[in-house]
């Protein structure tokens, strides 16, 4: 009955919705202060604030409606939803307190009817609650799972960490909704029976009780079902560990959180919270798959990695996460590289574009751009201004090419990827063989975008009688080849890398021979080491 009552709310809901989805693009203004946009001002760029008038008044203005479009979409999405998902439970509230009032029939939708035009303030509130809950935007306060790592509490922590400072905000942009994606997830999983919460509404029965139950059931049937196909590698999860394995995988065509139809893999990791159900039981399968007998303490140990991994994979949480990864991986020897920290503080450079801007340039431009500097970040992000980057390349000197997603590319959170006739990189993967990028220095000296690019097509086997993946699918037709043993510490293994080392030491001949400037570089710094250890 209360299912019935909800679809008639779902249809009443859309057309309420529609309303104040429109009001919300015109105005800005939600309906609600809890929603997805976790911001104090709504209007911070205008020329009353700026305290400028005039035409840069006007023009700043300006500038503030255009940079606040996106805000104005998810608003909108967000009071359409809230709308229907308030319908929904008024509804379902309303039957709920007709039946248990005895009624049925002509009485009981009579009472129906009065319930809805005038809902008493508990029934009313529930509605509100469950529209919020079905948006991810129910207070912190009121996390409804208070179970593993007391999520509320984690939530309301990082909230009041984000409020200390401008820069916080950067790396942690968002927190009620992913700290509620990641409560709603959990009351799904067979974990929920952890929770003190879940706990007592099983044991305050009927309804409460039947939608728990009904809630932990539906998700843990999800989470075999994926399980099953991930075996069977119809889904796929975070994949290696290793870096350079994962990009070889990717040259076949595979892409991680994906589930794979025919010969195209379909990204899911953006499509929360089933999502992220998906993916904890596809990671956990991988990972319990590399051992011959989980224990468990693997399985636990699985479990907690495959929570981190699938957290991680989100693009409201990577901001935090590479911060993290950046800043321990990091080093204040002044010889350290700290690639990963430089990354991340060229991702946040890179932020100063919208992210709608550098939507229409990877529309427009779907081969990925090699950056190595802040200003090589920005100018990645802006159509037109790319042009002028080298491309970014895999193992074998190809252009890396986003394939796009479903329908408009500009605005789909669902990324594709088609699987290659690729028999080089498919035994690699067999043999798993991981060989990474050549390191962006020849001898000591740093090479720039340009030179970079140079040596990794020479890497390649550009110049030479036979490319690297020639000279790869030859030797893995050799009677040799065949006999050797198997695996990523067999005789295939090794022979395999030994042509990529024989490649590179090529490469680098080649560039001292052709680049005077780099020979001079290195020649320079050789001595320079020679005086230093003569103390000269």
């Amino acid at each position: 009955g209360e299912a019935s009552a909800q679809l008639k709310g779902m249809v009443d809901g859309a057309r309420d919705g529609f309303r104040l989805a429109w009001n919300a693009l015109k105005t800005g203004e939600p309906t609600d202060p809890l929603m997805k946009i976790e911001s104090e001002k709504h209007r911070a760029i205008s020329g009353e604030n700026l305290n400028i008038s005039g035409i840069a008044g006007r023009f700043a203005d300006f500038v503030g409606e255009v940079v606040r479009v996106p805000g104005r979409l998810l608003t909108a999405g967000d009071e359409f939803f809230k709308s229907v998902g308030y319908r929904m439970e008024l509804n379902a509230q309303a039957y709920r307190q007709a039946f248990n009032e005895g009624l049925r029939d002509e009485a009981a939708a009579k009472r129906v009817v009065e319930i809805i035009e005038n809902p008493p303030e508990n029934i009313k509130q529930a509605a509100i609650d469950a529209a919020r809950y079905q948006t991810f935007t129910n207070s912190l306060k009121e996390a409804r799972i208070k179970g593993i790592g007391e999520l509320g509490q984690l939530g309301e922590k990082a909230r009041q960490a984000r409020s200390t400072g401008p820069y916080v905000r950067v790396i942690i942009p968002f927190v009620r909704t992913p700290t509620n994606i990641a409560s709603y997830t959990f009351e799904r999983t067979p974990l929920a029976l952890l929770s003190r919460s879940v706990r007592e509404e099983i044991a305050a029965g009927g309804a409460r009780r039947d939608l728990a139950l009904g809630k932990l059931i539906t998700g843990s049937m999800l989470m075999a079902v994926s399980a099953d196909l991930t075996l069977s590698g119809s889904i796929t999860g975070a994949g290696p560990t290793n870096r350079d394995m994962r990009n070889i995988m990717r040259a076949t065509g595979w892409q991680p959180y994906s589930i794979k139809v025919g010969d195209k893999y379909y990204a899911y990791n953006r499509l929360d919270p089933v999502g992220a159900l998906l993916g904890l039981a596809a990671d956990v399968t991988e990972i319990i798959g590399q051992a011959d007998e989980a224990t468990a303490g693997e399985i636990a140990a699985a479990a907690v990695i495959s929570i981190s991994q699938n957290m991680a994979s989100k693009t409201y949480m990577s901001g935090v996460s590479d911060f993290f990864d950046a800043f321990f991986s990091s080093s204040v020897d002044p010889e350290a590289s700290n690639y990963k920290l430089n990354r991340f503080m060229q991702r946040m450079a890179g932020s100063i574009v919208p992210a709608s801007v550098a939507n229409i340039e990877r529309t427009l431009s779907p081969e990925l751009s090699a950056t190595y500097t802040f200003l090589d970040k920005i100018k990645s992000r802006i159509p037109g201004y790319s042009d002028d980057l080298p491309p970014r390349r895999n193992i074998f000197g190809e252009p890396v090419v986003l394939e796009g997603g479903i329908g408009p590319d500009i605005m789909s959170p669902i990324y594709t990827s088609t699987v290659k006739d690729d028999p080089v990189a498919d035994e690699m993967v067999r043999q798993q063989v991981a060989v990474g990028m050549p390191r962006r220095q020849i001898q000591g000296i740093e090479l720039d975008a340009q030179q970079y690019d140079r040596y990794v097509l020479l890497y390649s086997g550009i110049e030479a009688e036979y490319s690297l993946k020639e000279r790869l699918s030859i030797m893995f037709d050799s009677r040799e080849y065949k006999n050797a043993s198997d695996g990523p510490e067999g005789g295939k293994a090794l022979m395999i890398k030994s042509v990529f080392t024989a490649y590179r030491d090529m490469a680098q001949e080649q560039m001292l021979a052709e680049d005077d400037q780099l020979t001079n570089q290195i020649t320079l710094a050789q001595e320079q080491r020679v005086e230093k250890l003569l103390g000269r």
